[in-house]
């Protein structure tokens, strides 16, 4: 299955991973610290069926990041101009 983007509750976006294997998220993960300028903040929380990852924080906005067993890995935007990155990302990544 291949990632989708959908809206959160928050009303932002949040891209997801579903079903693709974590080396997928990995690479993503580096990509975004070595190649988009972003620092990873925050400590993991380990739940039964939940994770919450480091986040990604860059000059403009902040992603959230996590993993449960709904839809794999994910990012989350918490801000207009961080919605704009995932749906950047999606379309990207999507092709």
């Amino acid at each position: 299955m291949k990632p989708t983007l959908s809206t959160a509750a928050n009303g932002h976006l949040k891209f997801n991973l579903n079903e693709c294997p974590d080396d997928y998220w990995l690479s993503l993960a580096e990509d975004l610290v070595k190649h988009k300028g972003f620092k990873r903040v925050g400590s993991p929380v380990f739940g039964l069926d939940e994770t919450i990852h480091q986040g990604f924080t860059c000059a403009q906005f902040s992603l959230a990041a996590g993993w449960d067993i709904w839809f794999g890995h994910y990012l989350l935007s918490e801000s207009a101009a961080a919605d704009v990155f995932l749906q950047a990302l999606f379309n990207q990544l999507s092709v």
